[in-house]
């Protein structure tokens, strides 16, 4: 079951460069330092593809904070710029 995280709770943020596009990405942790949230910035705001990053970051957290597995999910996509977002999710 989903339980909200805290208002203040850590988090990492990476630049990750995919296809001579740099994004941020910041991973939020809860208190076991669990990943629990993602989000993704380096589209032009308001662009189709900043929304898409934007609901692609709405379904990772909503996975990760229903206990999804960050490997699963990783097994699941290809070569893909979500999938580089999840091994930093990953990532110690």
């Amino acid at each position: 079951m989903r339980q909200r995280l805290p208002n203040r709770r850590p988090a990492i943020t990476h630049t990750l460069e995919y296809n001579g596009e740099r994004y941020h990405v910041s991973v939020g942790y809860d208190m076991y330092a669990e990943p629990k949230e993602v989000f993704i910035r380096g589209s032009k705001t308001g662009s189709d593809m900043d929304h898409l990053l934007d609901d692609a970051a709405v379904v990772v957290s909503v996975a990760l904070q229903n206990g999804v597995k960050v490997a699963e999910m990783r097994k699941s996509l290809g070569d893909s710029l979500v999938n580089s977002v999840l091994a930093l999710v990953d990532a110690p």
